[in-house]
C-alpha cells in the first residue's frame, strides 16, 4: 500500500470512528417509565430528564403496571392490570415512539392481574408474574401459550421476577413475603427466600451473585446472596415509603428503585448504589411526566451499531397500597 492510499485509509477509519461516537452519544441510554394513573409511557435520559411521552393508549391500557423491551429492542410490552392484559407495540428507540398496539395476551391465556415481565435468555419465551393468583404465565414471543402457568411454594401472588446465576426463575412472593425459585426446567416454584420484612415483595433485581428485594408493605430493600438464599447482614435500607420496582441505574453506579409514596403522586424513582448508599432522586412527579411510576425499564444502543438492546428489565407491578390503621 502506498504512502497516500495509507494516509486515505487511516484518515477514513477515524471519521468511521468518530462518526461512531457521535452516533452512540446522540442515541444515549434512556428508562422508560409507565404511569398507571394516566395510561402512559414516559421517556427519560439516563441522568431522569423528561424526554416525553412515548405513548398514551387509553383504549388497551387500564392501569399498566409491567414493562419490558423485546430483546432484539423492536417490541415493547405493557401489562395492563386491571383488564388482564398484555399489550404489544411496535417500538422505535431512535424516533421515540411505540405504535400499533395490539392485544397479546388476556386473561384466556393465564393472566390475572399481570405485572412483572422477563424474557427467556434466549428471548423465545415471555413469563408474566401476576398477583391475582394464577402463578407464572408462560408465552411465546410469537404469541400463545408457552406452557402451562407456573406454581408452587406457599405463595400464590407474584411480582418481581429475575433469573438466578444458575438460570431458574426467581419470582416475588408478593402475598407471603417470600422470593420463590424455579426448577432447572423452569416448570415448578418452590420456596427460596422466606422472610417477613418482604412481605408485598414487588422489586427483585440480580446482579452478579447479589439479589436485591423490595418489600412494599415492610419498607425495605434487602439483599441476599442469589445463590443460597442468605441474607447480607450488612445491607439494610428501611423507612422507604412503598418500594416496588427495582432496575439499574443506566450509568452503572447502583440501583434505580421505585418508589410509590404514601398517596398518588408523592413518589418518585430513587438512586442507590450498590452497598445501599442513598445518591439522590432520578426523577419525581411531573405535569408533563409520569404522576406514580409503577414501572421501568433502561434501555441503551449497542455501540457498534446503534440498534437499541436492553440493559436492565424491571417493570414492577402497581399493587393497592395498604394504608394504615389511625
Amino acid at each position: 500500500m502506498s504512502i497516500p492510499r495509507f494516509r486515505q485509509y487511516v484518515m477514513a477509519l477515524a471519521f468511521s470512528l468518530f462518526s461512531l461516537v457521535q452516533a452512540t452519544s446522540i442515541f444515549a441510554a434512556e428508562v422508560l417509565v409507565a404511569d398507571r394513573l394516566s395510561n402512559s409511557v414516559y421517556r427519560y435520559s439516563s441522568t431522569g430528564t423528561l424526554l416525553g411521552t412515548l405513548l398514551t393508549d387509553n383504549v388497551n391500557l387500564n392501569q399498566p403496571d409491567g414493562l419490558i423491551v423485546s430483546p432484539d429492542g423492536t417490541k415493547l410490552y405493557v401489562a395492563s392490570s386491571q383488564n388482564n392484559e398484555v399489550v404489544q407495540y411496535d417500538y422505535n428507540y431512535a424516533a421515540g415512539t411505540a405504535t400499533n398496539p395490539t392485544v397479546f395476551a388476556t386473561a384466556a391465556n393465564g393472566l390475572s392481574f399481570p405485572n412483572s415481565m422477563a424474557f427467556s435468555s434466549d428471548g423465545s419465551i415471555l413469563y408474566v408474574a401476576n398477583l391475582g393468583g394464577t402463578g407464572i404465565t408462560q408465552l411465546n414471543a410469537a404469541g400463545g401459550n408457552a406452557g402451562s402457568n407456573i406454581g408452587g411454594g406457599s405463595s400464590f401472588a407474584f411480582s418481581g421476577l429475575a433469573f438466578a446465576p444458575g438460570g431458574e426463575l426467581l419470582a416475588g412472593g408478593f402475598d407471603g413475603g417470600t422470593v420463590a425459585k424455579s426448577n432447572g426446567a423452569i416448570s415448578s416454584l418452590s420456596d427460596f427466600i422466606v422472610n417477613p420484612a418482604l412481605t408485598g415483595a414487588s422489586g427483585i433485581l440480580v446482579r452478579g451473585n447479589d439479589l436485591y428485594v423490595s418489600g412494599l408493605f415492610t419498607g425495605y430493600l434487602l439483599k441476599f446472596d442469589a445463590t443460597t438464599g442468605a441474607i447480607d447482614p450488612l445491607f439494610g435500607v428501611t423507612g422507604l415509603a412503598f418500594p416496588q420496582g427495582i432496575g439499574l441505574n443506566p450509568d452503572g453506579s447502583g440501583l434505580l428503585v421505585g418508589i410509590l409514596g404514601v398517596s398518588n403522586g408523592t413518589g418518585n424513582i430513587s438512586k442507590y448504589g450498590f452497598d445501599g448508599t442513598f445518591q439522590g432522586v432520578f426523577a419525581s412527579p411531573s405535569a408533563q411526566g409520569f404522576s406514580e411510576a409503577t414501572a421501568f425499564v433502561s434501555v441503551v444502543p449497542e455501540a457498534s451499531s446503534c440498534i437499541l438492546v436492553g440493559i436492565g428489565l424491571a417493570g414492577m407491578g402497581y399493587v393497592v397500597r395498604r394504608r394504615k390503621a389511625n
